[in-house]
C-alpha cells in the first residue's frame, strides 16, 4: 500500500492501493529432488564424495569387464545345451510330467498365499506380465532381424604347422531341416593379409583355427621384431640391455606371410553338397570356386543328414570357404523306457537346438564319415553382441518362455481363486480368513503329494523312480523342502527339551545340540553316506538321496533349537506366570502363550537359517549325489564343455542368489506385518 503524500500535490488526502503478483520462485536444485538426494546420501561431505567416486569406478570397471566377458568371450552352449540337466538331472524322461504338476502345485499354492497374506499390485503385475511377454517377442525379434553367424571350413590337404599339424577334412557331415539354404563361397576377406587372417571370428574348423594361429604368431613375432630395431636405434640402453636386445633379435625369425605360404584362395576349389543317404549331389549342389564371385545355393529337400565335400587338387594350397546354414552339431545318447526302450543317439545343431535322429553318412570304406563335431569346430575369436544374441540370448528364451508363461498364470489363477474364495465364503469381519486357512491345509498336504509324485508308489499306477537319476534343481529343492519341513518341528522339540526340567531329557538335547552343531555339515553327510552302511550292511540299499536328507534334517535342527531356545526366553516371564495363574498347566502355556510368540519373535533367524540350509545343500555334490553343483561339475567334465566351468557356475551362482533372494524377500515381508519384534512389555 502506497500513500501519495507532498511529493503527488494532485492526490493529497487520497489512498492509492497498488496491487502486483508476487514471483513464484523454485526451490535451489540441491535442495530437493535427486540432486538433493545425491547431495545427502553420496557427497555429503569430501570424504563422502571421494568414496563414492571410488565405488563407482570399481563398480564401473568390475560391470564392463564382466559385461565384455558375457557377450564377447563367455560360451553359453553349455547352459543351452544343458538345461534339462541342470534342471532335473537324469531324471526319467518318461516320467517328467509329475516334475510339471508339482511345480505347478506350488504355484498355484503360492498364488493362493499372497492372496491370503499379501496384495499384487498393478504395477508389480504389470511388470511381471511385461517380462513374460518379452521373453516371446525378443526371441522373436532377434531371430527375424539378426542372421546366423557363417561357419568357416577349409579345403585342401596340405597340413598346416607341419607333419603333426592340422589338415582339412575332405568330407563333413551335417544336419539341416526341409527348405533351409545353405549357402557357400569363397571367405576372400581373409585371405588378402595375415592381419585380416587373425581376425576371424565365427565358427571355423580346426584347419581354419590353426591358419589364424599362425597369422596371430607371426604378426606378433613381426611387431616385438620391429620393436627390438626400434630400441637398438637409440641411444636409451645400457651395454648389458643392448646386448640382451641384440641376442633376442638374432634369435627372433619371422616367417612368411601365412596367407602366401598357404597359397589361400589362389586355387579353384569344387564344392558338392551330398545327399546323406545317397552321397549324390543335391540338385545344383557342386560348384567350382575359381574367386569370390562364384555362389553355391541349395535348398535341403527334407530333415537329415547332408555332406560337404571340398577337393582341392594343389596339395601345397588351402582355401577357406564361408557357408551360411552349416553348423557344429552336439552328439548326445538318449535312453528311453517304455515300449520304444533302448538308446538312441540324437544329434542336436548348435545353433538352433534342431535335433535329428537319423543315421550319420556312411563313406566307401563302410565306416560312418565324419560330422562338423563341436569339439574341434568352436566359435572362434571374439563373438559380436549380434552373434551373442543369435547363438545363445534367443534359444535360451525360446527353450524358457512357454514354461514361465503357464507357471505365472497358475500362480495369476491360485491368486484370483483366492479373493473369490475370500469374497465369497470369509466374514467381513476376517476377511482372509477362508483362504489364509486353505494355504496352511495346502502347505501341509501339497508337498507331501509332490513327494508321492516324485518318487512315486509300489504298483503300475503310480511307479517307483529311481533315485539315483534324481539331480539339478529337483534335487536341490527336494533337500531344501525336506529340511525344511523337517528341521523345524524337530528344532522345536530339541528346544523345548534343552529348556525341560527333567535332567535326562535336556542332557540329552544338550549333547545331541552341541554336538551336532559343533561338526561341519559335510561330515554329516559323510557319516549319512559311509559309515552307515557299516554300522548296518542292510541300509546299504537305502537310496542316497534319502540318506542326504536325513542328514539335513538332523543337522539344521540343531541350529534351529538354539534359534528357537532364544525366542523363547526373549518371552518375558511374566506371560508364564500370568498363564499358571489363570489355572493353566505348563503344556497349555508353552502351545498357546509362550510357543506361539517365540516363533514370531525368531522368523528372520529362522529364515536366516533356511538360506544357509539351501545353500549347503550344494555339499551333497562332494558325497556324490548330482545337485545342481553336482550336475554342473559333471557337465563340464564331459569332452564338448571342458574349459566352461566359468559360464556353468556364474548360471548356477545366479539360481543360488535369485532364490536366496526371494527366501529373504518373504522374511521382509513377514516381519513388515509385526513378526520379529521383540516383545516389551511386562505382565
Amino acid at each position: 500500500m502506497t500513500t501519495f503524500n507532498e511529493q503527488h500535490p494532485a492526490h493529497i488526502g487520497a489512498t492509492i492501493v497498488t496491487e502486483s503478483e508476487s514471483v513464484e520462485r523454485q526451490p535451489p536444485l540441491l535442495a530437493v529432488g535427486p540432486l538433493a538426494w545425491i547431495k545427502k546420501n553420496l557427497f555429503n561431505t569430501v570424504w563422502d564424495g571421494l568414496l563414492t567416486i571410488i565405488v563407482i569406478f570399481f563398480v564401473g570397471s568390475v560391470g564392463v569387464s564382466f559385461v565384455t566377458w558375457t557377450v564377447g568371450q563367455a560360451n553359453w552352449y553349455t547352459i543351452n545345451f544343458n538345461i534339462r540337466l541342470l534342471m532335473l538331472g537324469r531324471y526319467e524322461p518318461e516320467y517328467e510330467w509329475r516334475v510339471t504338476i508339482v511345480v505347478l502345485l506350488f504355484a498355484f499354492t503360492i498364488g493362493l498365499a499372497l492372496a491370503a497374506w499379501s496384495r499384487i499390485g498393478r504395477g508389480f503385475a504389470t511388470f511381471i506380465g511385461v517380462i513374460i511377454a518379452l521373453t516371446f517377442i525378443v526371441p522373436v525379434v532377434i531371430t527375424a532381424t539378426l542372421p546366423f553367424p557363417p561357419y568357416y571350413a577349409s579345403a585342401g590337404t596340405f597340413k598346416i604347422g607341419g607333419d603333426n599339424g592340422q589338415a582339412p577334412q575332405g568330407q563333413l557331415g551335417f544336419i539341416g531341416q526341409a527348405g533351409e539354404t545353405v549357402t557357400v563361397r569363397l571367405a576372400d576377406q581373409y585371405a588378402t593379409s595375415d592381419a585380416a587372417l587373425a581376425q576371424v571370428h565365427s565358427f571355423a574348423d580346426a584347419a581354419v583355427n590353426t591358419a589364424l594361429n599362425a597369422a596371430a604368431n607371426r604378426l606378433t613375432a613381426e611387431a616385438r621384431m620391429n620393436e627390438l630395431k626400434a630400441l637398438l636405434a637409440t641411444d636409451s640402453l645400457t651395454p648389458n640391455q643392448r646386448s640382451r636386445a641384440e641376442g633376442e633379435l638374432a634369435r627372433l625369425t619371422v616367417p612368411e606371410p601365412i596367407t602366401e605360404t598357404l597359397k589361400l584362395n589362389q586355387v579353384p576349389v569344387t564344392v558338392s553338397i551330398l545327399d546323406g543317404a545317397t552321397l549324390e549331389p543335391l540338385e545344383n549342389g557342386v560348384v567350382t570356386f575359381e574367386d569370390a564371385s562364384a555362389l553355391l545355393t541349395v535348398t535341403l529337400p527334407a530333415d537329415g543328414w547332408y555332406v560337404l565335400q571340398k577337393q582341392l587338387d594343389d596339395p601345397q594350397a588351402i582355401s577357406i570357404l564361408e557357408t551360411m546354414g552349416i553348423y557344429p552339431i552336439l552328439e548326445r545318447n538318449i535312453t528311453r523306457g517304455g515300449a520304444t526302450a533302448g538308446t538312441v543317439s540324437q544329434y542336436v545343431r548348435m545353433t538352433d537346438t534342431f535335433t535329428s535322429e537319423a543315421v550319420r553318412p556312411v563313406g566307401e570304406d563302410a565306416r560312418p564319415l565324419p560330422f562338423i563335431v563341436v569339439t574341434s569346430n568352436q566359435y572362434r575369436g571374439t563373438s559380436t553382441l549380434t552373434d551373442y544374441l543369435r547363438l545363445y540370448v534367443a534359444p535360451f528364451l525360446n527353450q524358457v518362455n512357454v514354461f514361465l508363461l503357464i507357471v505365472c498364470a497358475v500362480g495369476a489363477l491360485g491368486y484370483l481363486a483366492g479373493r473369490a474364495i475370500d469374497r465369497t465364503f470369509s466374514p467381513v469381519m476376517r476377511p482372509r480368513s477362508t483362504t489364509s486357512r486353505l494355504v496352511l491345509w495346502l502347505l501341509l498336504v501339497v508337498p507331501v503329494i509332490s513327494f508321492i509324485l516324485i518318487y512315486g508308489l509300489p504298483g503300475n499306477i503310480l511307479p517307483i523312480t529311481d533315485t539315483r537319476r534324481w539331480g539339478g534343481v529337483l534335487l536341490t529343492m527336494l533337500l531344501t523342502i525336506v529340511g525344511i519341513i523337517g528341521s523345524l518341528p524337530l528344532g522345536i522339540l530339541l528346544a523345548l527339551g534343552r529348556r525341560s526340567k527333567m535332567p535326562v531329557v535336556s542332557t540329552v538335547c544338550v549333547i545331541y545340540i552341541e554336538l551336532v552343531r559343533g561338526i561341519p555339515f559335510i561330515t554329516v553327510l559323510f557319516m549319512a553316506q559311509l559309515l552307515i552302511p557299516l554300522i548296518n550292511p542292510a541300509l546299504a540299499s537305502f537310496p542316497g538321496a534319502f540318506r542326504a536328507m536325513i542328514a539335513t534334517v538332523l543337522f539344521t535342527a540343531a541350529y534351529n533349537a538354539e534359534v528357537v531356545r532364544g525366542g523363547l526366553q526373549a518371552i518375558p516371564s511374566g506371560q508364564d506366570e500370568a498363564a499358571k495363574a489363570l489355572g493353566l498347566n505348563g503344556l497349555q502355556v508353552t502351545l498357546f502363550i509362550t510357543l506361539p510368540q517365540a516363533l514370531r519373535l525368531v522368523i528372520p533367524p529362522m529364515m536366516g537359517n533356511f538360506v544357509g540350509m539351501f545353500k549347503d545343500t550344494s555339499l551333497v555334490a562332494i558325497v556324490g549325489l548330482l545337485d545342481l553343483t553336482g550336475m554342473a561339475q559333471n557337465i563340464v567334465s564331459q569332452t564338448e564343455f571342458l574349459g566352461l566351468r566359468r559360464e556353468t557356475f556364474m548360471f548356477i551362482s545366479i539360481f543360488y542368489f535369485v532364490f536366496s533372494y526371494i527366501i529373504a524377500a518373504v522374511s521382509r515381508r513377514i516381519e513388515s506385518t509385526g513378526a520379529g519384534q521383540a516383545i516389551k512389555t511386562q505382565i
